[in-house]
């Protein structure tokens, strides 16, 4: 299991990733917990079939049409967005999707690391009802976020799959020290989890 595959397991996101075919080579637990189904019946089968996902409106996302996969080799950088997405024996749940490329190109590797977290309907609503004045947090206010050496290196064992407790431990300070420099790193970077913060870090070369 690789770098991203250790962070990845322990997330507290629902995680899955595909290879360049676009089929499920790795879940974590949230995730299978997400959609009700077994790692066994996720992986090998095509993602599209698997979340069915489709935007607001209700009309398909998911489909052979999909770029994701058809650009694992650029790499391009991806937006998070929005999703209903279908679950065994249950209601449809909306989850708003992250996207992470890796420098993986053999075959039946994983190359793109989706992440999910539902979305709470009512923020939704809220977040549709204001109309943003500067737009969503992009990549140039991301860059100027200003870390401080020591959310670096929280942000860096993150990264190498440690848990709170772990960086507390290597850095001998208190949890809460290392949950307050996670809320810091997540302010100052516009993202909202570790999983987002991880991968941040990871695409712009910060660890």
């Amino acid at each position: 299991m690789n770098m991203l595959s250790e962070v990845f397991a322990q997330s507290t996101d629902a995680v899955f990733g595909i290879d360049a075919t676009g089929r499920i080579r790795f879940v974590n637990s949230n995730f299978e917990r997400l959609l009700g189904s077994s790692r066994s019946q996720l992986c090998g089968s095509r993602c599209a079939e698997v979340l069915c996902g489709t935007d607001m409106h209700g009309q398909p996302f998911c489909g052979s049409h999909c770029p994701i996969p058809k650009t694992v080799s650029l790499h391009p950088p991806v937006s998070d967005f929005d999703l209903v997405v279908k679950r065994a024996h249950d209601d449809p749940v909306l989850v708003n999707i992250g996207a992470c490329y890796t420098p993986q190109q053999q075959a039946g590797q994983v190359s793109v690391f989706f992440s999910l977290r539902r979305v709470n309907p009512q923020r939704m609503l809220q977040r549709l009802a204001v109309a943003p004045t500067e737009g969503p947090v992009g990549k140039g206010m991301r860059d100027q976020a200003n870390l401080t050496s020591r959310e670096t290196e929280v942000l860096g064992l993150a990264t190498r799959g440690m848990k709170t407790t772990q960086i507390a431990g290597g850095l001998c300070v208190s949890t809460q020290t290392v949950r307050t420099h996670f809320k810091n790193i997540y302010q100052k970077i516009g993202v909202h989890s570790r999983t987002e913060a991880v991968v941040f870090a990871l695409q712009q070369g910060l660890v």
